[in-house]
């Protein structure tokens, strides 16, 4: 049987503050409406509306006539933790079936019954250990829900709850399941380093021991001054916060882009910039996430060196330097123009440098080869390339020979035949330069990293936006999670 009701909402202003009223000193509004805004509505009940499916929250609130999302569960959680969660009887129209009795763990097949199970991307089941968690609702036998949690000893991602039951009293079976999350590790979680954040105090006391007997016996560094100042493996500890804060001394105080929040608020207040600040004080551990995620996104990642003509490695082959200079090139050897041209590096003798050149020989004019395949030889260089090498005039400067007619005389390989005349020996060009392949590549290195990604313990992506969005939930929840002893 349904019911319609209309139900009508207006504003009661008498506890409004008028502030004109204030500042006359009037005395206050004395009439229960003022300026009446009327609002109406007109809902149906029905008793006994038929149920459809099972809906995941992780506070039971998932929406009212609609769906609501916000109560997901988030995107990860770690190894062992406990994990709570709510599973409630909704209607076709996302309504909840309160009336029916609460779900108790079971093999979903008998009445009022619920069975869940933790499965990864591929729908095969994981051992989790699930519970039922009514706490101070352990007494309520209505409301058609289940509260419950659960555990993983495992990692795994784009896992998700599924659960059945059967309802009411005719035996009605439904199911569901949650959104997809990631459980992940708590040694191998994503973790950041800022720039700065490497110093190992412990081992710096160490190497600071030039006295034999201290030397040979550090065991009061290790174990006593070595464990309050702490190593680099923790961010936190008192030799890192130090060093941190004396070499980020400038970036940390007076750099917008980069400084710490309470340092941004105090530059802003210089300026008699409004300030909104909504929290006073952090855990320490927290407040160190804050002030890094606080930095623009853009900012966070690091800016690479993409100079891409490094030739040079200063005589010391395994320094890493001249990683764009490839193996030398005869002038003989046969290379490709056209479509599969690659540039080629020209070592200068006379003046130590070297040169790219990316000029494609054979899109050059006046190009001696006539054949259909684009290939070339520095030994028929031609001063038309467009190479712009440093030459003794006629090395290069060849022309061609002619019939009587004017049409070019061409060899039986496609080559035309040299005009001597004027040029001199192309292989002559060996004795002022060197020619070798060229490595596409950039240097990479750090021009400036606020992100310390050089340092082995920054495990967190980010190579885009969202993969730092990413990160964050990840980092924040460990710190949160650790800090009250979820994991």
């Amino acid at each position: 049987m349904a019911r319609k009701i209309n139900i009508y909402a207006n504003f009661d202003t008498t506890a409004v503050t008028d502030p004109e009223r204030e500042y006359y000193n009037l005395p206050r509004n004395e009439l229960p409406i003022f300026n009446q805004t009327t609002a109406s509505t007109s809902i149906e009940i029905l008793e006994n509306s038929p149920v459809d499916k099972l809906v995941f929250s992780t506070t039971g609130i998932d929406g009212y006539g609609y769906n609501d999302t916000t109560f997901n569960f988030d995107n990860n959680y770690f190894k062992n933790q406990i994990i709570y969660f709510t599973v409630r009887v909704k209607t076709r129209n996302n309504y909840p079936a309160k009336y029916l009795n609460n779900l108790s763990l079971g093999n979903g097949s008998n009445i009022d019954t619920i069975s869940i199970d933790l499965k990864d991307q591929n729908n095969n089941s994981l051992a989790a250990t699930i519970s039922s968690d009514f706490g101070i609702l352990s007494s309520d036998t209505v409301g058609g829900f289940f509260k419950g949690a659960f555990q993983y000893d495992g990692s795994a991602n784009n896992v998700k709850l599924t659960a059945k039951a059967t309802v009411g009293l005719s035996g009605i079976p439904i199911d569901g399941e949650s959104n997809t999350f990631n459980i992940v590790p708590v040694s191998d979680s994503k973790e950041f380093r800022k720039i700065n954040e490497n110093n190992n105090q412990k081992d710096n006391f160490i190497n600071y021991l030039y006295q034999p007997n201290l030397r040979d016996n550090p065991k009061f560094f290790t174990d006593i001054i070595g464990q309050i100042v702490g190593d680099a493996n923790n961010p936190n500890t008192l030799g890192v916060k130090v060093y941190e804060k004396i070499s980020n001394f400038l970036l940390n105080s007076s750099d917008i882009e980069y400084a710490n929040i309470d340092n941004l608020i105090s530059n802003m207040k210089l300026i008699d910039s409004n300030v909104n600040k909504f929290s006073e004080s952090y855990p320490a551990s927290l407040k160190r996430i804050v002030d890094f995620f606080s930095v623009n996104r853009s900012k966070i990642i690091p800016i690479k060196n993409k100079f891409s003509q490094d030739f040079n490695d200063k005589g010391r082959a395994d320094s890493g330097l001249g990683k764009n200079l490839g193996k030398e090139i005869k002038l003989s050897d046969t290379l490709s123009g056209g479509d599969n041209f690659k540039p080629i590096v020209a070592f200068e003798k006379f003046s130590q440098r070297y040169y790219m050149l990316n000029t494609d020989p054979t899109s050059g004019f006046d190009f001696r080869y006539l054949g259909t395949n684009k290939t070339y030889q520095i030994s028929s260089y031609n001063i038309n390339w467009g190479w712009g090498l440093v030459l003794p005039d006629g090395i290069g400067d060849f022309t061609y020979m002619l019939d009587i007619s004017g049409n070019n005389l061409v060899l039986e390989n496609g080559f035309r035949i040299l005009n001597e005349d004027r040029g001199l020996d192309t292989n002559d060009i060996s004795k002022y330069y060197t020619f070798f392949e060229y490595i596409s590549t950039f240097n990479n290195s750090n021009i400036f990293a606020f992100y310390d990604d050089a340092n082995v313990n920054s495990t967190s992506d980010v190579s885009s936006l969202s993969a730092i969005n990413n990160s964050i939930d990840e980092i924040i929840l460990k710190d949160i999670y650790s800090g009250t002893n979820l994991i």
